[in-house]
């Protein structure tokens, strides 16, 4: 008797190929995006959140490193095949005549694209995996209260008392109900690096801010430059040899596929460098305030009994009233104060101050 070996099927019997990949991406996504017992995590405080990259994760985490990608391919990919390169920089008749040939036009953007960029990764990865619980409640260990609702409007601390984590927390702590923890310093919850920002890693996310302003710049600059080679050129030949260092020769309508990723990567860099300098500002402008994301938000809030209920004339920081009833006023004051402001925040210490929030703002801030 013979025996006939049957082919191995990938799928099972009777599926088609669009089923097969709606079956991987449906465990991609319970596997990355969701958990085993997702139901029991919701409806019981049994998980938290210990670093960003704790599963489940954030949609808005891997859209954070798609745009990472596509900014760093492009930048290195793209436009910096349209700097001019080294030897023919030396050619250049100024450098010749002065003998400056220390000057490196396309390796100097190379590495400054390349110290930035690792800033950037270096820096959003340590924010995301720096643990921000409360150390107190670490070293307690008690049980967690299981059946607590976390959800919006249900307070999770009051007067100092954590009721998931069962203990006793500072003025400075809040429990983020997305981690699901209690976190020293608690500043907001940042959905991009899937974490909270807080005391630990404040200086770190500030430092990511930052980086992530000046490679989006650079790459914005880059991309611009890219594109005037193509308009601002006489003939298109120059654009012609720095997409043939991108793309084969044989590549059919090359300039307008090169004109359409030019302006996809301007369009992305413009978004993330008004976007990141719009954070950039309001995390300055918080320094200069004293306050915290979470005060800040919960400030506004409560701008109405703040401004009709604040008497206190003695306070010369005009950030302690700036819901003034003359939004003239306001601007006016902030103005003519703001060199004061700047100065005292200058000179203030770089350590976290443990005061009581609660009552010095006038509201309950604790929970998130």
């Amino acid at each position: 008797m013979k025996y006939h070996r049957l082919p191995r099927s990938s799928s099972s019997p009777g599926s088609t190929p669009s089923d097969t990949w709606l079956n991987y991406f449906t465990c991609f996504n319970l596997y990355f995006f969701s958990s085993p017992n997702s139901h029991f995590k919701r409806t019981t405080n049994a998980w938290y959140r210990t670093h960003g990259y704790h599963i489940p994760f954030d949609i808005w985490l891997v859209l954070q490193w798609i745009v990472m990608f596509i900014l760093i391919t492009g930048y290195y990919g793209f436009s910096l095949k349209f700097i001019v390169k080294d030897e023919k920089y030396e050619e250049q008749a100024f450098f010749k005549e002065y003998n400056a040939y220390n000057v490196h036009r396309r390796s100097t953007w190379n590495f400054l694209g390349f110290f930035f960029s690792f800033i950037v990764i270096f820096t959003s990865i340590k924010v995301s995996l720096t643990d921000t619980t409360d150390a107190r409640v670490m070293r307690e260990g008690k049980e967690r209260d299981m059946l607590y609702a976390r959800t919006t409007g249900i307070s999770v601390v009051v007067d100092g008392w954590c009721y998931i984590c069962r203990s006793n927390v500072g003025s400075g702590t809040r429990h983020c109900k997305l981690c699901n923890k209690c976190v020293k310093g608690f500043d907001h919850h940042c959905r991009w690096l899937n974490c909270c920002i807080a005391e630990a890693n404040y200086r770190t996310f500030i430092l990511f801010i930052i980086s992530s302003f000046i490679a989006s710049t650079m790459s914005l600059w880059l991309a611009f430059c890219a594109i005037n080679v193509y308009f601002g050129a006489e003939t298109v030949d120059d654009y012609f040899m720095s997409l043939y260092e991108i793309f084969p020769p044989s590549t059919p309508c090359i300039i307008t596929i090169g004109l359409f990723i030019n302006l996809i990567l301007i369009l992305i860099n413009l978004g993330v460098v008004l976007f990141i300098g719009h954070l950039l500002f309001f995390h300055i402008r918080l320094y200069l305030m004293d306050m915290t994301t979470v005060e800040y938000l919960s400030h506004q809030q409560q701008g109405r009994y703040y401004s009709d209920n604040y008497e206190d004339e003695d306070d010369e920081n005009p950030w302690r009233r700036p819901y003034y009833p003359n939004p003239w006023r306001r601007r006016i004051m902030g103005v003519i104060r703001k060199l004061y402001i700047f100065a005292r925040c200058c000179k203030r210490k770089s350590k976290y101050k443990d005061r009581e929030r609660d009552s010095f703002y006038g509201f309950d801030v604790h929970n998130v």
